[in-house]
């Protein structure tokens, strides 16, 4: 063995005590990271198209409830206007799905919205999160300071309604 395959060999034997170790967590950290921050794109871009989905369904069950109430539209179209308040709402969510559906992959396919959303996911990356030691301290912070700061405001409100019942006086 030459002095160059040195750390060759030892990289190897690491990876094969890690792989004997625990077998199935070096796979699952590299499968949650395999996809990067484009996890958070896709999870985002999910997200959004679930939203659309129920919106759209919501949207299209009322405007339909609200058209078969007309007559205009029970005697130009009957068999639509006949369907009932349970499947007007199967339907209009399956109709919303569908509309969403296509409305995202088209966002998803696009470019620059598409260049603008892995950017976003990379920055936010590069962000500190604070542990959450950090936020209960903050918490409490917060916490106490606006108590002091309620009592404080409440002694002077009566400090000065009392100077000013001694100015002014009561009426008596």
């Amino acid at each position: 063995m030459t002095q160059g395959e040195e750390p060759a060999a030892a990289d190897a034997e690491d990876g094969e005590a890690l792989r004997a170790g625990e077998p199935g967590e070096a796979e699952e950290e590299v499968a949650a990271t395999q996809l990067g921050t484009e996890r958070y794109v896709l999870a985002g871009f999910f997200a959004a198209g679930m939203l659309l989905a129920y919106l759209l369904g919501k949207i299209v069950h009322g405007v339909w409830a609200t058209l078969s109430n007309k007559d205009w539209f029970s005697r130009a179209l009957p068999a639509v206007s006949a369907v009932g308040d349970d499947d007007k709402m199967t339907y209009g969510m399956v109709i919303g799905g569908v509309i969403a559906l296509i409305v995202v992959l088209r966002m998803f396919r696009n470019a620059e919205l598409r260049t603008w959303s892995d950017e976003v996911a990379s920055e936010l990356a590069k962000v500190k999160w604070p542990t959450k030691k950090e936020v209960t301290n903050s918490t409490f912070v917060v916490i106490a300071t606006t108590t002091v700061a309620t009592l404080y405001l409440a002694l002077l409100d009566r400090f000065w309604a009392f100077v000013t019942n001694i100015v002014y006086g009561d009426g008596s």
